[in-house]
């Protein structure tokens, strides 16, 4: 048995891996493989991931076996009669979390090796499944069948008005046309009153943090080095730059990453946004991950700081609402981002019954894109379609990054978390809409899942009896 204090030992084990960093190809290849795709000069592009090679260190191995043993001994720790189990569970579970994590790219990289056999395929491709499932849950078949219903209507009302259009919807008819969505729909995830009240305050909460953001139209976007300048005025505003935040460029990341193993926000060379986008990127990756983890930080407890079991979708899903709040709520046109990344999923995975390799999602991808973007009586034109194909590039590309991308419904789930993690958060302040104050006291204790009222309380009493 073991002492108190060899137990609070394991509580504080640390681990900042992150599975998402290890699915990174060089901008250069990915560029070029994109290029090949997009031009039909490739059927699947073919990345290389080099940050597999460093999962032999030495280093990463012990972390492993750390974890491991850490998370061992608080489960058995829990058959003592004087253990706290409720705490024991949060900190082993959060440990456990990082664990299938290390599991997961380790998954990838035997799917990715080409001198395995084929039945070892089978098996690398199944234990690549099942590690994703089991750290970002099933895909919600009725969400995304619900999505569709609403693409398939779009569809419906579609008037093309030129030769290219009509066949994208002839085609785009074939693709998803016999898609039987039952009788699903797309749910209001958040009324336009609580909307507004949120937006409200939101932007009262987050006034001088965005106030440094020049206050400029659509028409005017800043390229990455006029965000990171900006992104750093706001850290300094919210006063997270006296922890050693700072945003910088960063030539080898495809899309933003906040990393808490060296304390930055990472944009990629090609970052372009408008204000309104600077605004919701500073929300959700300064205000939610950042700002969260600093509080969790606070309480000296490490899942609060590396996130407990179940918060992933959820402090996800809090970004994108907390973005979408301080602009033009559900109205504002990323939100279809959100909802394209789940239909990604959903038809890479196969929900409607036919599991899919990256192209047979690229294609679908695009004409829906494109027609979500094309306004009524408007023609489909050369900038909309160019737009389109790249948008679904990078949808598909998020999805099948760390796999083959030939694979069919063999892909890397997280991109599902946002929607997901989306309607949770506005289920969460429909209830709590007229307390917004205590509401937000809640979310900000730190990485956890605030939507559990079981959770939270945990939490707080934690904390209390720290």
């Amino acid at each position: 048995m073991k002492t108190e204090s060899e137990l609070a030992v394991y509580k504080k084990t640390e681990s900042n891996f992150t599975d998402y960093t290890q699915f990174e190809d060089t901008a250069t290849r990915r560029l070029v493989e994109k290029n090949a795709f997009i031009n039909n000069v490739k059927y699947t592009p073919e990345y290389k991931y080099p940050r597999f090679d460093s999962l032999t260190h030495e280093e990463l191995q012990n972390e492993k076996r750390t974890i491991y043993e850490a998370v061992l001994e608080l489960d058995a720790s829990k058959n003592y009669s004087d253990a706290d189990c409720a705490e024991t569970e949060l900190f082993a579970r959060s440990l456990e979390v990082r664990l299938k994590k290390i599991l997961l790219v380790e998954a990838a990289r035997n799917l990715n090796n080409n001198a395995i056999v084929t039945s070892g395929t089978e098996v690398n491709r199944a234990s690549f499944a099942k590690l994703n499932e089991s750290l970002y849950g099933k895909l919600n078949t009725p969400y995304f069948l619900g999505i569709i219903a609403t693409e398939k209507s779009r569809l419906n009302s579609f008037n093309p008005q030129s030769v290219v259009a009509a066949e994208i919807k002839s085609k785009l008819n074939q693709l998803i046309g016999g898609v039987d969505v039952g009788g699903e729909q797309e749910e209001v995830l958040l009324d336009k009153i609580s909307m507004k009240k949120l937006h409200d305050f939101t932007n009262e909460r987050y006034a001088d943090i965005l106030a440094v953001v020049p206050n400029t139209g659509d028409d005017v976007c800043y390229d990455v080095a006029e965000c990171v300048e900006i992104i750093n005025k706001a850290l300094k505003a919210g006063g997270l730059d006296q922890y050693g935040w700072v945003a910088k460029e960063n030539r080898t990341k495809a899309r933003t990453a906040t990393l808490k193993i060296d304390n930055t926000i990472n944009l990629p060379i090609n970052t372009r946004r408008t204000a309104k986008g600077l605004r919701k990127l500073i929300i959700h990756e300064q205000e939610v991950h950042v700002r969260r983890a600093e509080n969790g930080r606070t309480t000296g407890l490490e899942p609060l700081i590396q996130g407990t079991a179940g918060y992933a979708d959820i402090e996800e899903g809090l970004g994108v609402l907390l973005a979408f709040a301080v602009n033009d709520g559900f109205d504002d046109a990323s939100f279809n981002a959100t909802r394209n990344n789940y239909i990604t999923a959903g038809l890479a995975l196969g929900a409607d019954g036919k599991p899919r390799d990256a192209r047979e999602v690229y294609e679908i991808l695009w004409r829906i894109i494109t027609i979500q973007n094309t306004g009524d009586d408007s023609d489909v034109t050369d900038e909309i379609l160019e737009k389109a194909k790249n948008k679904a590039y990078s949808h598909v590309e998020n999805a099948y990054r760390g796999t083959q991308f030939w694979m069919k419904g063999v892909i890397y789930t997280k991109l599902k978390v946002y929607y997901e993690g989306l309607a949770k958060n506005a289920d969460f302040f429909k209830k709590n809409i007229d307390n917004l104050d205590a509401a937000f006291k809640d979310i900000f204790i730190g990485k956890y899942d605030h939507t559990d009222p079981t959770e939270t309380e945990l939490v707080k009493s934690l904390i209390s009896h720290k």
